[in-house]
């Protein structure tokens, strides 16, 4: 069977895609044929496609820690009163000064460590990711080309990583404009799309919109839905992953693993659904070639 594989963007949540994998896996069922990605959905997707399983990708988020990978102030300090202040006098610092608070070079060299210098088109299961160009407005795919640059793009959150500059275009995360990118499937001919989705747009109670930086990412998931809206209709069943959680968050990776998982094995039934058309299909096909075989496919 040919089905195609989309995780969101979502920071931090997206690790419950590493349990929604974990328990396909479980299932025994046969690999996608297709992966797409954005953000954070495009880091764990690129490690499927070239090879990682999920017990590989769960191992590497339990030892996983952003500070190591950063290298502004405004991430590193300890998560005390004095030093929330200092950091945000840091991260206002980097944004006058700069496009972002953290450049990105780390989280780069990180990516480039694990991918290599591994090509998209040469993966073994085809990939691609979105990013989003600050210059002309619209999402950009990247299916060709160095991994580790592409996923360093699709990963660039305003404002937090510097864009990338690249063949005339400034990107940033891919999540802006596309981050539950099932149209990349639709475009190369996949009708079974299985997303996992763990940005669900959702209304919250205003009194916990407490500072600035909740009504900015407010406004950037309101705006992500509005673009979001268009290209969800092309998955075939979509397993929604959110437990609350803000993006940056990513102690306790363990229960955001679990919380994939589980969410995939309540999805059971839409599963084996899921699985079970394409081979349906099969079973019609080769009663229509070979109809003399018609009682052993019935």
């Amino acid at each position: 069977m040919k089905w195609a594989l989309v995780l969101s963007g979502g920071g931090a949540r997206g690790l419950a895609h590493i349990g929604v994998i974990k328990e396909l896996e479980r299932r025994g069922v046969t690999p996608p044929s297709f992966i797409a990605g954005s953000s954070m959905g495009a880091i764990i997707g690129a490690m499927y496609a070239i090879g990682w399983d999920s017990a590989r990708m769960e191992a590497y988020a339990r030892n996983f820690d952003p500070r190591d990978f950063v290298d502004s102030l405004a991430f590193k300090l300890p998560d005390v009163a004095i030093s929330r202040v200092v950091q945000a006098g840091a991260a206002l610092g980097s944004l006058l000064r700069g496009h972002s608070v953290d450049s990105g070079n780390k989280a780069h060299a990180e990516l480039r460590r694990i991918y290599g210098s591994m090509r998209i088109e040469d993966l073994p299961i085809p990939f691609a990711c979105t990013a989003s160009d600050l210059a002309t407005g619209k999402p950009i795919v990247q299916s060709a080309g160095n991994l580790a640059d592409a996923v360093r793009a699709s990963m660039s959150f305003p404002g937090v990583f510097a864009p990338v500059a690249s063949d005339g275009f400034l990107l940033v995360d891919g999540g802006v404009l596309n981050n539950l990118p099932c149209d990349l499937a639709a475009a190369r001919g996949f009708s079974q799309i299985l997303a996992s989705d763990v940005t669900p747009f959702r209304e919250v109670d205003p009194a916990t919109l407490t500072n600035g930086l909740g009504v900015l990412m407010r406004c950037f998931d309101m705006a992500a839905e509005q673009a979001q809206s268009s290209v969800n209709q092309f998955a075939t069943l979509t397993i929604t992953s959110f437990d609350g959680r803000t993006a940056f968050d990513f102690e306790n990776s363990d229960t955001l693993i679990n919380l994939g998982e589980r969410c995939a094995r309540a999805a059971g039934d839409d599963l084996d659904r899921f699985f079970a058309k394409g081979s349906s299909r099969m079973a019609a096909l080769i009663a229509k070639l070979f109809p003399w075989k018609r009682s052993r496919v019935q």
